[in-house]
């Protein structure tokens, strides 16, 4: 897995930053005002890791939609990207 620096997300270029996100407890934060993006570097699971690349990208794009509506869009994108084998599917 290769660990992005950064990714153009709605149109702007973002910063992505991997660090231990223990102390905030959380696999990822979007920065609304810095265009940037931290991911737990810790996380080993590529599912997981696309899952909250999408999840963050998503709260970046679409700031007015609550968590529940986030978690549910990126998990949908993240299980059609396994169901084409373009991610690893821990279930298989």
């Amino acid at each position: 897995m290769k660990r992005i620096r950064s990714a153009t997300i709605d149109g702007k270029r973002h910063r992505i930053v991997w660090r231990p996100l223990g102390k905030e407890k959380a696999h990822g934060l979007a920065w609304p005002d810095e265009c940037r993006i931290d991911i737990d570097s810790t996380l080993t699971d590529p599912a997981l890791i696309a899952e909250v690349l999408i999840h963050e990208a998503l709260h970046r794009i679409f700031g007015h939609l609550n968590e529940e509506r986030i978690d549910q869009i990126a998990s949908e994108i993240t299980n059609i990207l396994q169901r084409a084998a373009l991610i690893a599917d821990d279930e298989e």
